[in-house]
């Protein structure tokens, strides 16, 4: 029997689509949830704790609001500093 000096290959642990689509199934109902009272875009983000908030628009707010799952209360002015979200 050989015993080798290097430790045996680790697996890694890999996400799988089907995982990550969970997660995000999982975040959307918890923001949908959240939302059903009209919140700021910082409340959203703390609320699931993403500190980026370019990431957060990026990944999560855009897509649900272009999904129509997220409406805007000011939607003429979508950039306004008074802007809060709803499902």
């Amino acid at each position: 029997m050989h015993v080798s000096d290097q430790a045996p290959p680790q697996a890694t642990p890999q996400a799988t689509p089907q995982a990550e689509t969970e997660v995000d199934e999982d975040r959307t109902r918890e923001i949908l949830e959240f939302c059903k009272t009209p919140r700021t875009r910082q409340e959203i983000q703390n609320h699931i704790e993403i500190k980026d908030p370019k990431d957060f628009r990026k990944r999560i707010l855009n897509p649900l609001i272009k999904g129509g799952l997220l409406k805007l209360t000011i939607p003429d002015k979508p950039t306004s500093p008074n802007q809060k979200y709803y499902a």
